[in-house]
């Protein structure tokens, strides 16, 4: 009896530790105006340095660099630019659901609120990427 109950118990806690089969939001870096300002940042950076080296203007690039960095501590998104990839077994799940959006795969887009953290220094919601927080302006 006793071995009974540990190996329920055992099963238990590894099918408790099993992964949830969902899908994922990701982030299209072209639909983020402040991504794709910080790219450009990049390059109008790297053409300036090397085309002129006076003493006033390696200053000057001293601290475009600098405001660069700050500016890329902090990423702020519209909601617009997360799309939703469902996992294989979702689409197979909710290809007969009522909520499909026509193309046989569920509308993810109805749970990307559920996905968000409140961050309450910034007073913004967030999602983690790569470890990174994208905050998300709604």
């Amino acid at each position: 009896m006793r071995k009974l109950i540990a190996c329920v118990i055992g099963a238990g806690f590894i099918m408790g530790a099993a992964p949830a089969f969902a899908g994922e939001w990701k982030l299209n870096p072209r639909a983020c105006p402040d991504l794709v300002e910080d790219r450009y940042d990049r390059i109008e950076d790297r053409r300036d340095t090397r085309f002129t080296t006076g003493r006033r203007d390696r200053i000057e690039d001293r601290r475009d660099r600098a405001e660069n960095r700050r500016d890329e501590a902090v990423t702020i998104c519209p909601a617009r630019a997360f799309y939703y990839v469902p996992d294989r077994w979702e689409e197979k799940r909710f290809a007969k659901a009522k909520y499909n959006n026509g193309r046989g795969r569920a509308d993810g887009r109805r749970n990307f609120r559920s996905a968000l953290k409140y961050d309450r220094r910034m007073r913004m919601n967030y999602i983690r990427i790569d470890g990174r927080k994208i905050f998300v302006r709604s």
